[in-house]
């Protein structure tokens, strides 16, 4: 069937449509197809159903929590069932973290890594040091540390009611070792202690944080000589290049609690097929040339993407180009924590981000707000685990 245009979607933020802009204007100068990039928000990027979006769009940059659901429905085509063997086992080998297995759901794989991130820490090294400030490297020693800090600086961390769900499910993965979810959902110690964690920041960290997610956090702290530290933060390497921003942020690994191997919760995003898409061969050629590795640190890299292949974060010129980005953050996505995959968990995570925001917010009691959550996980996973 001939084509001469697709449809794909991604988020609003220049790492999540920038690179996907200018590889489809390369792509069609060779084919003669044209890709046209629509984005929506950072928050429906996590939260829209892709229900609504699989009649509108060939390609869909998604979120990996999507993957049980979209087995379920029949709503993504199974790209290891169209692709070559050696691409996928390419992919595999070049996947950092457990990004490509987290796009992986009853043997079958519903999207491949375009983009891997997870919970980082963030700095302004100028900053930190000019007045000689260490950067934690404990959990414990965050509210300490903060109070070690002069007036006019200040720790931040993004809580709004999607990123202080994400900063919990990090914390009970730290406390845990990655072993907290079950059938009932959220173990209550484990949940009580992520919550009092939050909690007893309170006093010490920016004001906004309740407000903010990652990337209104990253442009105030690149923006205003203020925010000082984050220690948890989606990492976006746009902001640790020059001329990005007016002050450059670094990046590096999460404070760790004991001796936990888990670290952050994994983030990233995968490219996948709407299995209404008409246009399945061209589809599956652009994907095919978008995660060539050479394309990953090269093109993609250099038009401010944030590769999902090793290949790219090993690479000399990537981590030159992005203050060791990427090199400095390794360790913790390489044992970054993967959402549970059930039917139903993202109608879960989006209520149960509210919960927990109004939790902190409001101090209410632990014990009852992990019950609760528990409940929402009983309503909407329970009955697919």
């Amino acid at each position: 069937m001939s084509i001469s245009k697709l449809k794909g979607i991604s988020w609003d933020h220049p790492r999540g449509y920038q690179p996907l802009r200018a590889a489809a204007e390369t792509w069609l100068k060779q084919t003669g197809v044209e890709v046209q990039w629509d984005v929506r928000t950072l928050k429906e990027f996590g939260d829209l159903p892709i229900e609504k979006l699989i009649d509108l769009y060939d390609l869909i940059i998604i979120d990996h929590p999507y993957m049980a659901e979209a087995d379920a429905n029949g709503l993504l085509l199974p790209l290891d069932k169209y692709l070559p063997a050696d691409f996928i086992n390419i992919q595999s080998r070049e996947s950092v973290g457990p990004s490509f297995n987290s796009y992986k759901y009853n043997n079958s794989l519903y999207a491949l890594p375009i983009d891997a991130a997870s919970q980082v820490s963030a700095f302004r090294k100028d900053l930190t040091d000019s007045i000689g400030w260490g950067l934690p490297v404990d959990t414990l020693q965050l509210k300490d540390e903060a109070k070690q800090l002069p007036g006019k600086y200040a720790i931040a961390i993004p809580l709004c009611p999607t990123d202080i769900w994400c900063v919990f499910l990090t914390l009970c993965a730290q406390y845990s070792n990655g072993a907290f979810f079950d059938e009932a959902g959220i173990n209550n110690e484990t949940g009580q202690w992520a919550l009092d964690q939050i909690k007893g920041w309170s006093p010490y960290i920016h004001k906004e944080s309740y407000n903010m997610n990652p990337v209104q956090m990253l442009d105030h702290m690149s923006t205003y000589d203020e925010i000082i530290y984050s220690p948890f933060t989606f990492g976006y390497t746009n902001y640790s290049r020059v001329g990005f921003a007016r002050k450059i942020i670094q990046f590096g690994d999460v404070p760790q609690y004991k001796s936990s191997e888990k670290t952050s919760l994994l983030g990233g995003a995968g490219i996948a097929i709407s299995s209404k898409s008409e246009h399945l061969s061209a589809c599956l050629d652009f994907v095919k040339y978008i995660l060539d590795p050479e394309i990953q640190k090269t093109l993609y890299f250099n038009e401010g993407g944030q590769p999902g292949h090793l290949n790219a974060w090993q690479d000399e010129n990537c981590n030159a180009n992005s203050s060791n980005f990427f090199a400095s953050t390794l360790y913790t996505i390489e044992h970054a924590f993967v959402r549970p995959k059930v039917p139903g968990f993202n109608k879960f995570q989006e209520k149960a981000a509210e919960l927990i925001h109004d939790s902190v917010v409001n101090n209410l009691d632990a014990d009852t707000a992990i019950r609760q959550l528990n409940n929402l996980y009983y309503k909407h996973c329970n009955e697919n685990v």
